[in-house]
Parts: C-alpha cells; sequence; structure tokens
C-alpha cells in the first residue's frame, strides 16, 4: 500500500543530503545550503530526513534496495552528528534565518535525531549531550499557534527519554500533554493558528499516535479517536483531503497516525487509510505536488514508520465502514465552522469561518467549487472574504448557512535585499522574540476594511444556491477569488486539480453594492449566474 510510493520518493529525498563523507558538511539535509550555496545556512527541521534513512535501513519490505546496506546507515549516522554541529547554544536551532530559535526545528529534528540513534543503536555522549540541551529547550518554551508542533515537542520528548532515561524529561512532557489535551476541541481537532485545518491535524494525528505507540499512555487514546471522527468528515470522494475551507489551507495526509488507529481497531482510521493510500500510482494522485521540502521534512518518514507498523503491504481488510461522504449525513462543525454534508451522490463542505467557501462533489469528482471574492486595493494589497475570522457571523440550520461579516485586508510581503538584512540583525539581538511579530505581519493578519459581505447558502437534494450582498463605501473592483489563498502557510499552495476549470473566474467592476446570485444544479452540472 506504502511501498511502491517510498520507493518512488526516496531517492529525490536521499538527493537532499550531503552523503560526501569527506565533505566538511556530510550529513547535512539541505541542499540549498550545501550544494546549491544559496543560503549561508542549513534549515535544521530538515535533519529529519535521517530517520527516513534510518528507516530505509532498517525496515524490510518488497523492493527496498536500501535494506541492510552500510553505506546508508553511515548516512542517516552522518545526518545525527550534524544536527548537533549546528544546535544553538539553548538547545534550538534554525528554520528560516540565523539566529531564529525556532520552535518546529527544535521539536521535529529532535524527534527524528532521538530515533535514529535509538534505531541504530549509536553510543555517543557528546549527541546525547546535545539531546539533553535540546529537550531542557523543549520543556521550558510552548508552542502557542500552531498545535502540531506543541504535539511533535511531546513525541520528541518521549524519544529523548528513552534515549537519557531522565524522570525531569517526562515530568515537563507530562505538564505539556496536560495542558494541550485540556486545549482540544470538544470537536476532536486541535487549533491551527485559529481553526481547524486537516493537514496539519493529520501532523497532531501522527504525532500524538506516536507517543502513544511508544508509551501506551492510555490517556491519549480518547483524544486520538476523537481527531479521527473529526478528520473522516472531511476526506473526499476523489482521494484528496483538506484545502481552502481549512484555516491553513493543506491538502496533504500523514499515514502513520492513521496505520496506528487502524491498529487499534478504529474502522473510520482504516477506511481513510484505504482510500488514501491504496492507489498512489495514479496520475494526479493528492501527494504528487507536495514540494520536496516537506518529503524531507516529515512525510516521508511518516510512510515508512506507517509500513514498519503494518509490516510491510499488510494490512486489514476494511468491514465495510463508510466515510461520510458516502452516505446521507450532515454535520455543522461549529468551533470549527465547518458543514459536511452529503446527500445521495453530491457530496460537499463549506468553510464558513473562511467565509462560506466551499467545494462540491458529484460522485467521485468534484464538480463545483467557491472561493469568494477579492477586491485589489493598490499595489500589494488586497480584501478578501476567504480570511479564517472568528468575527463572522455564523447563523446554521439544516440545509442553510448565512455568513457575514468583513473583507479582511492584507498587504503581500515580498522578500528584498534591505529587509533581509534586517530581519538578521534584528534577531542577532533578539533572538526568537522577533517570531512572534513576524506571524502577526505574515500568518496572523487581523485588519478589517469596510468592505462588508454577506453569503447565504442553501442546499436541498436538486440544487445548490449560492446568494451574495457585498457593499463597499467607495466604488471597488470586485471578482472571484481563485484557490490560492492570501495568507502565507509554508506546506501551502501546491498544485490540486481545483486550481484549474472549477471555480467562477467572473469580475464586476466599479460597484458599491451588489447582490450575485449563483445557483449550482446537482442534477444537470449547470450553473447558473446573475446579478440581481
Amino acid at each position: 500500500m506504502y511501498t511502491e510510493y517510498i520507493l518512488k520518493t526516496a531517492p529525490k529525498v536521499l538527493s537532499q543530503v550531503d552523503r560526501d563523507r569527506h565533505s566538511k558538511n556530510y550529513g547535512d539535509c539541505d541542499r540549498n545550503h550545501w550544494h546549491l550555496k544559496v543560503r549561508d545556512f542549513s534549515s535544521a527541521i530538515l535533519q529529519q530526513t535521517g530517520l527516513t534513512i534510518a528507516l530505509l535501513y532498517t525496515v524490510d519490505f518488497p523492493g527496498n534496495v536500501f535494506y541492510g546496506k552500510e553505506e546508508v546507515k553511515e548516512w542517516a549516522e552522518g545526518t545525527v552528528h550534524y544536527w548537533k554541529s549546528i544546535q544553538l547554544r539553548d538547545g534550538s536551532f534554525n528554520e528560516y534565518y540565523p539566529n531564529e530559535h525556532g520552535f518546529p526545528p527544535t521539536a521535529f529534528s529532535l524527534y527524528a535525531m532521538c530515533e535514529v540513534y535509538k534505531r541504530l543503536g549509536m553510543k555517543d555522549a557528546g549527541i546525547a549531550a546535545a539531546f539533553r540541551k535540546t529537550a531542557k529547550y523543549l520543556t521550558t518554551h510552548i508552542e502557542e499557534k500552531a498545535y502540531n508542533q506543541e504535539l511533535a515537542s511531546i513525541t520528541a520528548l518521549y524519544s529523548a527519554y528513552t534515549v537519557l532515561e531522565e524522570e525531569w524529561i517526562l515530568d515537563g512532557l507530562h505538564r505539556k500533554l496536560d495542558r494541550i489535551l485540556k486545549l482540544q476541541s470538544a470537536e476532536g481537532w486541535f487549533s491551527e493558528y485559529g481553526g481547524a485545518d486537516i493537514g496539519y491535524l493529520s501532523v497532531s494525528l501522527d504525532m500524538l499516535a506516536e507517543y502513544y505507540w511508544m508509551s501506551r499512555d492510555k490517556k491519549v487514546l480518547e483524544p486520538l479517536h476523537r481527531v479521527v471522527d473529526f478528520l473522516q468528515y472531511f476526506v473526499h470522494p476523489d482521494t484528496s483531503v483538506g484545502g481552502e475551507y481549512a484555516s491553513r489551507n493543506t491538502v496533504y495526509f500523514l499515514p502513520n497516525g492513521l496505520q496506528v488507529m487502524s491498529l487499534l481497531g478504529n474502522e473510520a482510521a482504516e477506511a481513510m487509510r484505504q482510500l488514501l493510500y491504496a492507489d498512489s500510482t495514479k496520475a494526479f494522485y493528492f501527494l504528487d505536488a507536495v514540494d520536496d521540502r516537506y518529503w524531507s521534512h516529515y512525510l516521508l518518514h511518516s510512510f515508512l514508520r506507517a509500513v514498519e507498523k503494518a509490516g510491510g503491504e499488510t494490512g486489514r481488510e476494511s468491514a465495510g465502514y463508510e466515510l461520510p461522504f458516502a452516505h446521507d449525513q450532515e454535520r455543522f462543525f461549529r468551533e470549527a465552522g465547518l458543514l459536511s454534508l452529503t446527500r445521495g451522490n453530491i457530496y460537499m463542505i463549506i468553510g464558513a469561518s473562511k467565509g462560506g467557501v466551499c467545494r462540491v462533489f458529484d460522485g467521485r469528482e468534484e464538480c463545483f467549487s467557491d472561493y469568494g471574492y477579492r477586491v485589489k486595493l493598490g499595489e500589494g494589497k488586497a480584501a478578501a472574504t476567504n480570511w479564517q475570522s472568528a468575527d463572522y457571523q455564523i447563523e446554521y440550520e439544516p440545509g442553510r448557512i448565512r455568513i457575514s461579516g468583513n473583507m479582511n485586508l492584507v498587504k503581500q510581503k515580498v522578500a528584498t535585499p534591505i529587509m533581509l538584512s534586517g530581519l538578521r540583525v534584528v534577531s542577532a539581538v533578539v533572538g526568537n522574540k522577533i517570531i512572534g511579530m513576524l506571524k502577526r505581519l505574515i500568518i496572523l493578519v487581523d485588519k478589517k476594511t469596510d468592505i462588508q459581505f454577506e453569503r447565504m447558502i442553501s442546499i436541498d437534494r436538486d440544487k445548490l444556491v449560492i446568494e451574495d450582498l457585498v457593499r463597499s463605501p467607495e466604488k471597488v473592483n470586485l471578482e472571484c477569488a481563485d484557490s490560492f489563498s492570501l495568507r502565507h502557510v509554508a506546506s501551502g499552495k501546491f498544485f490540486s486539480l481545483t486550481d484549474i476549470g472549477r471555480h467562477s473566474r467572473a469580475a464586476y467592476p466599479g460597484i458599491d453594492q451588489i447582490r450575485i446570485q449563483r445557483t449550482f444544479d446537482l442534477r444537470e452540472g449547470r450553473i447558473e449566474e446573475k446579478v440581481v
């Protein structure tokens, strides 16, 4: 189920690693640094590739030409030694710029390096001391906005504990774990910058499931099952997931968490696992567009950990469990602002917290999508309705949902020599204190315009009707938005078939008030659009 895709992807990931044992950068997993030399530091989050290499060496499955090869083992060991060499004094690491002291590279890389160390039977007091320093950093720092990162720190700390066997690590780990489990939504999701996101929730599932697999800590079982129960409503019948309707727009999904939950008897997890990973060789497979950085990141070692747990290609047959897209259902997740609905062959998702973004599927194919509106407001500025916002007013009743609010203003940032030089100077002085400011400028933008919108979506078995009202105190050029979000997400904007031909590209120049009605005939697949 997983192995063909692993073997197709592994050579690309190995190419990112400096495998020359005579090189000064031996074990560096950032090709932009050691080979292309377009970056003057190494992005430590990519050292996770070491775990991928170690698993290729230790996990025997059909076609694995890397299994048991001494060179492969040495490459994996090299990544750990290089990781130690780029550690900052406080135990943290950089990802995007020098002196960043970033939380994600620190958490994810510690987990990966500890696992390499254990799996290869490494013994090195210097590396163990580096693990200890990073573990101390993670026990005293918390990621407040992106919960997948905080869960990764918990799994990393447990892996470090299995190496160091020091009780203070467990104490710090459990403080973090107790805190974040209390923050899990009653609907099952962990927050990602103010809302529920599908791809990043799969990372949270992966890390929390891996923690359970190592620790057998039963207090995380019920939270894990709640994550799966939520996620199943956003797996699409065309074997894709997520997208613009969720908080961070991600369209990938890690398999290891589903593999663990399937082995624990969760039928929804097994159904999702079989749907998403059974046919990875087909054209436009949903993970084909993921860039090499994220395969070097956590994707490929998640596949390999899933294979390790499944025993190669083996996996139990589905017991006939039907995912929500396969049977009539309507469920509104009020906290997440997400509606999942199936009527006959029609399945749709509406992101109310994203201004009413919607995607519609007829059988196995997506047939319609709507991403709201944009208004260009000068060079590099735009207003959008499809912005994650807790300020939208949302009214829901079965078959109907209304969203209203103000369009959000976003200034698009372009990297310049002056900006990057300034960033380095400031980060050298204040370290990771700058991270919060950068997030507010690039990700957590919350600046409302005075352009108001109201969207009413009505659904029955025959048609979907979207009625929009937009008001502006000044005349603006309104246009239908496409699938490219203005919100910055590093693992976003991967190509998807939704990028082409399935949404309106209509424009309405010079308007201060407009009513637009868009009707999609669910039986005939016909769209009618009119200005009322």
